[in-house]
């Protein structure tokens, strides 16, 4: 067995998950433990609300066709049923994407569709969909000597009358061949994160990871120019605030799993104590180094709009 930490959980696993860090706490009893075995199968009596995921009475059922299935059981337990070898990086994939988002769902956390930066002891949540950023912007902030809690999935606890905070996750980032190129890394060196897909995975050094939860201080979501014309960042606030669901890591999922009033009741948190602004980048990535200091004096000096945000 082999013992990591992520998000402040013991996680105790039957193989090898090279993406996360040794855990080096104390001997308590493992908070969420990952297993090789047997998986019940398909239930016709069962709710089925999206394809390949059923809901049963004491846990979710979640069938990856050609790769996996995962049984994840109250946010502690995850059994998993595969044809390939258990620690092949396609079966961690899921298992550190949308089985770690439904595992987060069941402990009462809100995955958030968003990497995420130390920047002075607070949290800058990187958003936007797939393909606008994310992960290269969070891997510039990295190599200017910014501290990463997160990349892709990150972790929102709003326990009632507690301060927001964004956990702290693994220090890996996931990048394209372009964006490898763009920050001077050879992809010769890096992992392929998935089969068919040109992402690979960059390890950061402990000196470029916050091992700490920290409380967040802006979120920004990139937007592609398809033109070059990086326009003015524009505030969202209120309903346009509420109303960007996809800061929420498979948001869709989490609702068919009946878990809106949760992430309602994030949305609204985030959307009265978090300045929330779009930003827009060129599609080609060259102006990296200039979106790092802009974003950055954004999180110094929130647009103006933004100043009507209370805090907590």
């Amino acid at each position: 067995m082999h013992d990591y930490t992520l998000f402040g959980w013991r996680v105790r696993c039957a193989f090898p998950l090279p993406e996360l860090r040794p855990w080096r706490g104390d001997d308590r009893t493992p908070d969420l433990t990952v297993a090789v075995g047997a998986v019940l199968p398909v239930d016709p009596s069962l709710p089925t609300p999206i394809p390949h995921v059923q809901v049963h009475p004491q846990g979710v059922r979640m069938a990856i066709p050609q790769v996996a299935t995962y049984w994840i059981e109250a946010g502690r337990q995850v059994t998993i049923a595969a044809p390939l070898p258990p620690d092949t990086s396609l079966i961690r994939v899921f298992l550190l994407g949308t089985v770690l988002t439904v595992l987060c769902f069941q402990r009462g956390l809100v995955p958030l569709h968003a990497s995420a930066v130390d920047i002075g002891d607070r949290a800058l949540l990187i958003s936007g969909v797939s393909g606008a950023g994310k992960s290269t912007l969070a891997a510039a902030f990295a190599a200017q000597g910014y501290r990463l809690l997160g990349d892709d999935l990150c972790a929102l606890q709003l326990d009632e009358g507690q301060p927001l905070r964004i956990l702290s996750a693994f220090p890996r980032v996931k990048l394209r061949a372009d964006s490898a190129r763009q920050l001077r890394v050879s992809a010769d060196d890096l992992d392929r994160g998935r089969e068919g897909l040109e992402k690979f995975n960059l390890a950061l050094p402990e000196t470029r990871f916050q091992p700490h939860a920290l409380p967040p201080a802006q979120i920004v979501f990139l937007k592609t120019a398809a033109d070059g014309a990086l326009a003015e960042p524009r505030a969202l606030v209120g309903v346009a605030a509420m109303r960007r669901l996809d800061l929420v890591h498979r948001w869709q999922l989490g609702a068919a799993l009946g878990f809106q009033p949760l992430i309602f009741a994030a949305m609204a948190r985030l959307a009265n104590a978090v300045p929330m602004v779009e930003v827009s980048r060129s599609d080609d990535l060259s102006d990296l180094p200039v979106l790092v200091d802009r974003i950055r004096a954004l999180a110094d000096h929130p647009v103006s709009d933004c100043s009507a945000h209370s805090s907590e």
